[in-house]
């Protein structure tokens, strides 16, 4: 399952999916933003479907508020 990075800011939905990359004898994370809907409802069903473990981070409105 892949990481899809979701915050909210300015009145906006964003998204950034994660891709783990091999580096000497360790990984890192790279990061690449992504469009994705913009409803939380919309999101989680957008992660669903395509096998995205969801990780929100920061303020996330509550109500069933799009942007």
């Amino acid at each position: 399952m892949k990481c899809l990075i979701v915050y909210y800011l300015d009145g906006k939905w964003f998204g950034e999916e994660v891709a783990w990359k091999r580096s000497g004898s360790g990984t890192y994370r790279e990061i690449s933003r992504i469009e994705i809907p913009q409803s939380r409802e919309e999101i989680e069903a957008f992660a669903l479907e395509n096998r995205y473990r969801i990780e929100w981070r920061g303020d996330i409105p509550r109500g069933r508020q799009s942007a």
